[in-house]
């Protein structure tokens, strides 16, 4: 139960910048008078300014701000619900916005408007228009129940009924069932990319395989063919070798010719150096008849002699020089052959080498070829395989969500007007009537006041006529908005949603009210002592109700500001 304590403004529409307090707990009912225009309705505009930054009447905001100071117009309102005290301050020129739990300012950081939905939802449990339905009724702007539109009526009924959670909850829903679709619209696209990668990479998979049996293919015929040439080139090798073995044997004096040879001929270079000193010798013999050196005679018989014997030595080194040149032509013949011989050797080991490589090229092309190597099968395979679990996440994801969209849609058949909601009123409804009609019956107006479960009203009378509300005069619906105002605050109390001390009448007591109902109102007034504080405000003199309540507020202006005596 919020049980108001206190609530005290200054500089608010017609009060100076001295604080006007009133204390709500202080008596069960409390007079409020004034003269009109004294300032006797600002408590509406303060409570609903300070608890909803609202204003009562049909201003703007800032026309609540005093017109002589224009300044520091602030309103504070003290109260419990049963486990902590609350202090709530809001102003203007400048903004405050506090709200204080047991002597402690709540956090200020969040934003005004998260602080007033926390104020509203959290602590006191209702909004503007649940306020304006079970803690005032006023006379000038306040909208009774039966003037508000269905979708209010439910809005108010709700509220009482502590069942407006469900309007959340279906607000909540509302947005989760645009993220389900949304989700649902991405899992679509995201499934129809899976199953499209899927059947790329399977076509992808096939054409690879045709081309990797074809390279296979391809291998098996290189590799033949590369076979082949190693066999032929070995052939040849072979034949080259035998072929080196055969002519070998056939030079095996080679070294001894060419030793020989070269004997000859420093043997021949020798013996003709030999011939040319015997030549000279002789020649000189026969030239000279004595020493060019001493002048001596040479006797003419050592003279022949030694002509003779030179001339000899020299025609049998000529008969040696022509017997050598005859083994030295035999020997350049044999060593001519050795060399062709040699050629051929030679040509043949440079065919061997030839084919020798050519057989290591080829073996290692084959290896090239044969070589295991990455293929894209392989590649493609991972890939089709992660593709095809991207696509069974993807159906799952989608059934997941296909999932959840049924179970919010059941969701949301329960949450709609017609469903809990519904049944909790029906069950309520009966209850409603009866109360209504209850406090009707109180106030001499004996009619059947019905309300079906849209909020629609039906009223018979004594005689079973049907009417509306709008069917009666402005006394019977005054009545009709007094008993569902009695009505609406008893079935809070009974709901616990809405429970509070407070109950603020403006004026009812000064319209069209008769005597009668008057009456029946403080009594039903009085029956409430004992939990509410009931502030009735009204213009009549003092003395036709002063006695009827246990204290009495007058308000009267002093100068250009209104003040309570």
């Amino acid at each position: 139960m919020i049980k108001f304590k206190k609530i005290r403004w200054k500089n608010f529409l017609s009060t100076g910048n001295n604080f006007t307090e009133i204390q709500f707990d202080k008596t069960d009912t409390t007079l409020i008078l004034g003269e009109n225009g004294a300032g006797k309705s600002t408590l509406l505009d303060a409570l609903t300014f300070v608890l909803f930054n609202k204003p009562y009447r049909n201003i703007n905001l800032p026309q609540l701000v005093s017109s002589v100071n224009e300044k520091e117009s602030l309103v504070e309102i003290e109260f419990s619900d049963g486990k902590s005290d609350y202090k709530v301050v809001r102003g203007q020129a400048p903004k405050v916005f506090e709200i204080w739990k047991d002597g402690k300012q709540l956090d200020q950081d969040s934003k005004s408007r998260d602080g007033q939905k926390m104020l509203e939802e959290t602590v006191l449990g209702m909004n503007y228009k649940s306020f304006c339905q079970v803690v005032i009724l006023g006379s000038a702007n306040y909208i009774p129940f039966m003037r508000l539109t269905a979708a209010e009526r439910r809005a108010v009924v709700e509220s009482i009924l502590d069942i407006g959670v469900f309007s959340s909850m279906n607000a909540h829903l509302k947005e989760r069932m645009s993220a389900n679709k949304e989700e649902l619209q991405h899992a679509d696209a995201a499934l129809a990319v899976a199953r499209e990668r899927v059947s790329v990479l399977k076509r992808m998979r096939e054409e690879e395989k045709k081309r990797s049996e074809m390279d296979d293919a391809w291998e098996t015929e290189q590799v033949e063919a590369a076979n082949k040439t190693i066999d032929e080139a070995k052939e040849i090798i072979k034949k080259c070798h035998d072929r080196i073995e055969e002519l070998s044997s056939t030079i095996t004096d080679s070294d001894k010719v060419s030793a020989n040879h070269g004997k000859y001929c420093q043997l021949k270079s020798q013996i003709q150096k030999k011939i040319q000193s015997l030549t000279k010798e002789v020649s000189f013999y026969e030239k000279n008849d004595s020493c060019p050196t001493c002048s001596q005679k040479i006797a003419e018989e050592f003279k022949q002699d030694a002509i003779g014997k030179g001339k000899t030595k020299v025609s049998e080194m000529d008969k040696a020089i022509s017997d050598l040149s005859k083994e030295i032509d035999i020997a350049e013949a044999r060593i001519e052959t050795i060399q062709v011989v040699m050629m051929e050797i030679s040509d043949l080991n440079s065919m061997i080498v030839k084919k020798t490589n050519e057989v290591e090229s080829t073996e290692k092309n084959i290896k090239t070829i044969t070589a295991k190597k990455p293929t894209k099968v392989g590649n493609i395979l991972e890939d089709l395989s992660a593709a095809l679990s991207s696509e069974e996440e993807a159906i799952e994801n989608k059934k997941d969500l296909i999932e959840e969209q049924h179970y919010l849609s059941l969701a949301g058949t329960l949450l709609k007007d017609s469903g809990i909601k519904s049944r909790i009123i029906k069950n309520y409804v009966p209850v409603i009537n009866d109360t209504i009609n209850k406090y009707l019956g109180q106030m001499n107006f004996f009619v059947n006041f019905h309300l079906d479960e849209e909020f629609n009203e039906t009223i018979k009378s004594r005689h079973r006529d049907v009417f509306t509300y709008a069917s009666f005069s402005e006394g019977e619906k005054k009545k009709i908005d007094l008993a569902l105002l009695f009505a609406w605050r008893s079935i809070a109390s009974m709901k616990n949603s809405i429970t509070t001390n407070l109950l603020v009448l403006d004026e009812v007591l000064d319209g069209s009210l008769d005597d009668s109902a008057i009456e029946a109102f403080l009594d039903i007034m009085a029956n409430s002592k004992g939990g509410t504080n009931t502030f009735v405000i009204s213009h009549k003199p003092k003395e036709v109700l002063q006695d009827k309540f246990d204290r009495c507020i007058q308000f009267a202006k002093r100068g250009n500001f209104s003040r309570a005596f």
